[in-house]
């Protein structure tokens, strides 16, 4: 196998997988090059390599479903026999994680190889691709109960959550920006507002928010929490929005014996 000084580590969400098969298995890996370096203001760390790409050649059977990540690009070859994730310019210090779901058929009991990692860049002054790092990627198959039942890897278990979480957020505080609402989310949370309906669409914007936030309280983890937290701000930010205008517009059916101040949200609950 080649070694190079891109450092790579692989963690399965399961140990271990049915011997029958399973449709989706999630891979979390996290790739970086050099010491781990704390920001610095807006300092640019200096570029290692270019268009760094990982090539996963699987075993007979196996499939890789999908990457998700920041900026990565996913094609499969014209072939069919292998799967490319663009990953991007690599800097030192700094590091990245993506999600990689498989499809993997039965197979006997026991640690048996799922595919090749093959991963490759080129150097800021070259054009040439080069071959960097290579990997055996394996899991373990078996029909124990106790060991199917172990719970996810937690760490990957936070990167998916904040991963569905983390879209979701950036792409509703640019929609609300910019006044574009395609996501199914905030479209349907948006219908609510606009019928007057504030307490169900704080609530679809909430939903997620507070399943962080008792995933926070549990593990006393801040990701969870800032993310929750990103999460309410939208929903205070659309409702103080959508109420102050009914309560600006609506001459008519505006109750005027309750005041804006009557109307807030709590932390932790919908709109009251």
């Amino acid at each position: 196998m080649v070694k190079s000084m891109l450092n790579v580590t692989y963690t399965w969400d399961k140990e271990s997988i049915s011997a029958n098969g399973s449709k989706q298995v999630n891979l979390l890996i996290e790739w970086g090059y050099g010491a781990i370096r704390k920001r610095k203001g807006n300092l640019i760390t200096k570029a290692a390599g270019c268009d760094l790409q990982l090539q996963f050649i699987p075993e007979n059977g196996v499939s890789l479903l999908k990457a998700e990540g920041v900026r990565l690009g996913f094609k499969r070859s014209e072939n069919g026999d292998s799967m490319f994730v663009h990953c991007g310019d690599v800097r030192r210090g700094k590091y990245r994680q993506a999600i990689l779901t498989f499809s993997i058929p039965a197979h006997s009991s026991g640690r048996h190889t799922i595919g090749m990692m093959e991963w490759s860049w080129r150097k800021p002054s070259q054009e040439k691709r080069t071959l960097i790092r290579t990997d055996q990627l394996y899991i373990h198959f078996t029909h124990h109960l106790g060991l199917l039942s172990i719970p996810s890897n937690p760490k990957v278990e936070k990167y998916i959550k904040l991963n569905e979480t983390s879209p979701i957020v950036k792409k509703a505080l640019r929609m609300y920006e910019k006044g574009e609402y395609e996501s199914p989310i905030v479209k349907k949370a948006l219908r609510m507002y606009e019928k007057g309906e504030y307490e169900q669409g704080a609530f679809i914007l909430t939903r997620q928010a507070d399943e962080l936030l008792i995933r926070a309280a549990r593990s006393d983890d801040m990701d969870y929490l800032q993310e929750a937290e990103l999460l309410l701000a939208i929903r205070n930010k659309w409702s103080g929005t959508f109420v102050s205008f009914t309560a600006y517009s609506s001459k008519v059916f505006f109750n005027k014996a309750i005041s804006l101040e009557d109307v807030r949200f709590t932390e932790n609950d919908t709109l009251r």
